[in-house]
């Protein structure tokens, strides 16, 4: 069964969805299909460059000020801990473009482990703070994934892989993609955002049976996933 994902790396209902997703695989047992997961690039921020800006910063402009942005960062983590994820929004996250953070995804997914890759990722931004703009995290985070360092900067060094990333980004937008996560089940049913593990479960029973498409809900770093 064919599962596509579009998640970005800074989002974190996109970690925690990952994670809901394998536990609702795990919640069918000898049931659950083979899967064949695709991991595709969507950015929350596109306007966002290379320079660093503190996440508390950029999540003041965008939500509202301090107060409202300490209100979503502290209700986030708390989900995120609550399912094992050590989140800590205290470890100077920045916020920058995740387009070579997509395109590392994209060399991944050819020549190592997306699945590792994206997870190192996740834990890079969320649990440690790094810049994943910064060469030396991707490097790091493509290791993860058995990719070798050279390899890594050769890629971020030219435009490789950049119009396939950029391709797949217009995808999205033209699939109607507005938050994520988003999951497709066999190019049939979505279900969107971080559910539960027992909605998952369902969503891949439905599709086992062609049933009816699994409910689609989700709202801008609301309960369940961010949108743009």
């Amino acid at each position: 069964m064919r599962i596509d994902i579009w998640s970005d790396v800074v989002c974190p209902w996109c970690w925690i969805g990952k994670h809901r997703f394998q536990r609702g695989v795990e919640l069918l047992g000898d049931a659950a299909p083979p899967l064949e997961v695709h991991w595709h690039p969507f950015q929350l921020d596109p306007d966002a460059g290379t320079e660093p800006v503190p996440l508390r910063q950029a999540y003041a402009a965008k939500f509202g000020g301090a107060e409202r942005t300490e209100q979503i960062l502290a209700q986030t983590q708390a989900t995120a801990r609550a399912e094992g994820l050590p989140m800590d929004f205290d470890r100077g996250q920045v916020r920058v473009t995740t387009l070579p953070a997509h395109r590392l995804m994209w060399l991944a997914a050819r020549e190592g482990d997306a699945h590792l890759v994206g997870e190192a990722l996740f834990r890079a931004h969320f649990v440690e703070g790094r810049d994943l703009a910064d060469p030396q995290t991707l490097v790091e985070a493509g290791a993860a994934g058995g990719l070798a360092a050279g390899r890594v900067r050769a890629v971020l060094d030219t435009d490789e892989g950049l119009a396939e990333v950029r391709a797949e980004l217009a995808q999205a937008q033209a699939m109607g993609i507005r938050a994520v996560p988003t999951f497709v089940i066999d190019g049939r049913y979505a279900i969107q955002g971080g559910q539960p593990p027992e909605a998952f479960a369902q969503a891949l029973r439905q599709a086992m049976a062609e049933g009816a498409p699994a409910p689609a809900s989700g709202e801008a770093c609301g309960p369940e996933g961010c949108s743009a």
